[in-house]
C-alpha cells in the first residue's frame, strides 16, 4: 500500500493497481490530549467538553491518560504508567493539548515535559502552566482565592487560618496558596507556617493534615483553607471523627465545586472546566488552520459557591441539580459495580486467544461503550520470535485482541502499534474520542486500552473496570507462559542435548503415528540405521571432546535427510536413525546413498581434524496390522551391521590410514 499526504486528505493507492483506481479517505483533524487520573470529576468534565467539541468540530481526539494519583507502592508502577506517554508520535497530530496540573507524581511530571519539550512549532495549549511554545488557558484562581479568603476574615472574622495545599512541586498549588497568602497580609495577618500542610490533592491528604493539626495540641484555627474539595473533605471527615463540629467549631473551605462537596454544603470555587476544554479545541482548530492566537496566555474565570462550613447558605437550585446528578451516578456506579463483580470469575479464568476474544465480547456489550480497542502485547498470548525482554516500551506491533465501534467489531488482528488502533486509517462516517491507559501487573505490561467509555469514567468506575481487563490479560499471560514451560519441558525430555534431534524417548513417542500413517494409507515406512565409524579411535586420539564434535557433525548430516521429511534421531552415542513415510521400495537405496553423500559433502565443505564416517543399514515395508516399531529396528540394525562388518574386514587399514593422515 502506498500513502500520499496532502493537507487534508490521504490517498491509498494498492500497489497492484494503477493510480486512477485509488481510493481517496477524508483526513480528519487529530489532537492529543496528555493527562491523568480521568476517573476524578475535574478531568471528568473535562473529557466531557472535549468529546463535545470532538463531534461538534469533525476532530479526531486521543487522550492519553494515566491513574496519577494512585498509590503507586500498592497498585500501580510508575515505569508502565509512563508509558502511556510514550505511546503516541505526537508529530503525527495536528494539535496538542497539556495538563500538567493533573499529574500526580513527578515522575509522570517529567515524562509529559519530557515528550513535550522537543516539539517546535505544534499547536499546543497548556491547561493551568505556562509552557515554552504553547498557548496557555489559566483559571483566575487568583481572584477567587482571595475573594473567598477575604469572605472569611471580613465576613467570619477569620484571623487563624490553616492552609492545605496540593503539592509542593505543582505551580497551580502555589499559586492558591500565594493569593491565600496575598489577602491575610492586606488585612495585616500572616500565615503560622505551622499550619500550612501539603495534602497532595487527595482526601487522604487532607485527613492527615487534620490529623497533624490535632497532635500539635493548639487552639483551633478559625477556617481552614483547602486547595481542592477533596482534601477540605477529608479534613472535615477527620474532625467529626474527633467531634469537632463544622462550621460552629471551625470554618474549611475547598476548591473545584465537585458534586459530593456541594451536596455537602462545602464551601467551594467553581472552575468552568466543560466549557475550557471546548475553549481549548476551538483555540486549536483555527491555529491548525493557520490562525495563531494573539495571546500567549487566555483567562478563564472562576466563581466562589458559599455553603454551610463556613457558615453561610446552600446555594438550593444548584444543590437540586447535584442531587440528581448523583442520582444517576449513584445508579451508574451501581451497575458498573454488579457487572464488574458478576464476570470477575471468567474473566480471571481466560486460557487462550479465542476464548478471551469472545469473553470480552460478552462483558463490553453489557456497557454503554461506543468505542472499545483491548491492545495488547502480541507475546502475552502468542509464540513470538526471541525471548521476552522487558524493555520499558510498547512493541513495534501491537495485537487488537478486541476491538468494536459503532456496533462494527473487530476480529483479532496484528498491526502497527504507530496507529493507535486500527480504526484511524479507516474511512468512518463519525469521530472518535478515545482515552488510552496503561494494562499492566506490576512491572510487566500488557499493552493498553482506547476506549469512549460513556458513563464509565463516573466515580471510581473506571479503575475497577481497568483492573478486571488486567485481571484477563494476567491470567492470558499465565496460561500461555505455563504452556511454553510445558512446551518447552516435553522438549528438554524428547529431544538430545547435544544434537538438538529427538532422542529415543522422543523417537518412541513420535514415530508410532508415523508408522500408522503409512499403514493406513498402505505406504512404505523406513527406517534408516546409522552408527558412526571409529569413534573409539577419534577419542582415544583427540579426546572425548572432539568426540563430541563428531557426533553434531554427524547430526548435521543426517538433518539434510529432512528433504525427504524423514525425521532424524540421535539415539544415544554413535548411534542415528531416521524414519519416515516413502513413496516406493526404490528409494529406500536412493536414501541411504544421499545420506553418505552428506557426510562426503560434509567433509569437504568443513574440513575438520579428521573424516567422519558411518555404516547403514535400511529396512522400508508396508506395515501390516501386527508390525512393530521393534521390528524394523531389529531390521535395520541388523543391514547396519552386516555393513559396519564387511568394512572392518575389507577396508580397515585404508581407513585407519586416513584418519591417522588427518591427525
Amino acid at each position: 500500500m502506498i500513502e500520499c499526504e496532502t493537507e487534508n486528505t490521504r490517498t491509498l493507492i494498492p500497489s497492484n493497481h494503477s493510480p486512477r483506481e485509488e481510493k481517496t479517505i477524508m483526513r480528519r483533524k487529530r489532537i492529543a490530549v496528555l493527562m491523568a487520573s480521568i476517573e476524578r470529576e475535574y478531568q471528568q468534565h473535562f473529557a466531557s467538553g472535549l468529546a463535545e467539541a470532538s463531534a461538534g468540530y469533525g476532530i479526531d481526539i486521543c487522550i492519553f491518560n494515566s491513574m496519577g494519583y494512585m498509590d503507586v507502592s500498592l497498585s500501580t508502577s510508575e515505569r508502565e504508567e509512563s508509558m502511556i506517554y510514550d505511546l503516541p508520535d505526537l508529530e503525527t497530530f495536528d494539535g496538542i493539548i497539556s495538563m500538567p496540573a493533573t499529574m500526580g507524581s513527578e515522575a509522570t511530571l517529567r515524562k509529559i515535559f519530557e515528550v513535550i519539550t522537543p516539539l517546535k512549532g505544534k499547536p499546543h495549549i497548556s491547561i493551568d502552566v505556562i509552557q515554552e511554545n504553547a498557548v496557555t488557558i489559566q483559571f483566575n484562581d487568583r481572584n477567587s482565592v482571595e475573594e473567598l479568603t477575604e469572605h472569611m476574615i471580613s465576613r467570619h472574622g477569620a484571623k487563624r487560618i490553616m492552609y492545605v495545599c496540593g503539592p509542593m512541586h505543582s505551580e497551580v498549588a502555589m499559586e492558591r496558596l500565594e493569593a491565600c497568602r496575598s489577602m491575610m497580609r492586606r488585612y495585616g495577618l500572616e500565615m503560622d507556617e505551622k499550619l500550612l500542610f501539603d495534602g497532595q490533592w487527595t482526601r487522604t491528604g487532607g485527613r492527615q493534615a487534620a490529623e497533624k493539626m490535632l497532635a500539635m495540641h493548639e487552639a483551633l484555627p478559625d477556617a481552614i483553607l483547602c486547595g481542592n474539595d477533596d482534601m477540605a473533605l477529608g479534613v472535615i471527615e477527620y474532625l467529626s471523627e474527633h467531634g469537632i463540629r463544622v462550621p460552629r467549631d471551625v470554618a474549611v473551605t475547598g476548591f473545584d465545586a465537585s458534586r459530593e462537596a456541594v451536596m455537602r454544603g462545602v464551601t467551594t470555587i467553581r472552575r468552568p472546566i466543560d466549557r475550557t476544554a471546548q475553549k481549548a479545541i476551538e483555540i486549536l482548530n483555527k491555529w491548525i488552520d493557520g490562525a495563531k492566537p494573539a495571546e500567549k496566555v487566555i483567562h478563564m474565570n472562576t466563581i466562589p459557591v458559599y455553603g454551610d462550613s463556613c457558615g453561610c447558605l446552600k446555594n438550593q437550585e444548584h444543590l437540586n441539580e447535584m442531587l440528581r446528578n448523583l442520582g444517576t451516578e449513584k445508579w451508574n456506579m451501581e451497575t458498573t459495580l454488579t457487572c464488574i463483580s458478576m464476570y470477575a470469575g471468567s474473566m480471571a479464568g481466560v486460557g487462550d486467544e479465542l476464548e478471551a476474544h469472545h469473553r470480552i465480547h460478552d462483558f463490553i456489550r453489557y456497557w454503554d461503550i461506543r468505542d472499545f480497542f483491548l491492545c495488547v502485547d502480541p507475546s502475552i498470548c502468542r509464540e513470538t520470535d526471541g525471548e521476552e525482554t522487558d524493555s520499558g516500551s510498547y512493541p513495534d506491533e501491537m495485537l487488537l485482541l478486541y476491538g468494536m465501534t459503532d456496533g462494527k467489531t473487530y476480529q483479532p488482528v496484528l498491526y502497527s502499534t504507530h496507529e493507535l488502533v486500527p480504526a484511524f486509517d479507516e474511512d468512518r462516517k463519525t469521530t472518535l474520542c478515545l482515552i488510552f491507559c496503561p494494562l499492566y501487573y506490576r512491572n510487566r505490561s500488557f499493552g493498553y486500552v482506547g476506549l469512549n467509555p460513556g458513563s464509565l469514567t463516573s466515580g471510581a468506575a473506571l479503575y475497577p473496570f481497568l483492573m478486571l481487563l488486567n485481571g484477563a490479560l494476567m491470567s492470558l499471560y499465565l496460561q500461555t507462559n505455563i504452556k511454553r514451560y510445558t512446551s518447552t519441558i516435553e522438549q528438554m525430555a524428547i529431544r538430545d542435548i547435544m544434537t538438538g534431534m529427538l532422542n529415543r524417548r522422543g523417537f518412541l513417542e513420535k514415530a508410532p503415528a508415523v508408522m500408522e500413517k503409512a499403514r493406513k494409507n498402505n505406504k512404505v515406512f523406513a527406517i534408516l540405521s546409522a552408527d558412526m565409524n571409529h569413534m573409539k579411535h577419534i577419542n582415544d586420539e583427540f579426546g572425548h571432546q572432539s568426540g563430541d564434535i563428531a557426533i553434531c557433525r554427524m547430526g548435521k548430516a543426517m538433518e539434510s535427510l529432512g528433504e525427504f521429511s524423514f525425521v532424524p534421531v540421535h539415539i544415544s552415542g554413535d548411534e542415528f536413525l531416521a524414519y519416515g513415510i516413502l513413496d516406493s521400495m526404490e528409494e529406500a537405496e536412493k536414501l541411504k546413498d544421499c545420506a553418505r553423500e552428506a557426510i562426503s559433502d560434509l567433509n569437504a565443505r568443513d574440513p575438520w581434524i579428521c573424516d567422519i564416517s558411518a555404516s547403514f543399514g535400511i529396512y522400508a515395508a508396508v506395515p501390516q496390522m501386527h508390525d512393530t516399531l521393534d521390528q524394523y529396528m531389529t531390521m535395520a540394525d541388523r543391514r547396519m551391521y552386516d555393513e559396519k562388518n564387511s568394512r572392518k574386514f575389507g577396508r580397515r587399514k585404508e581407513d585407519l590410514k586416513i584418519n591417522n593422515e588427518k591427525g
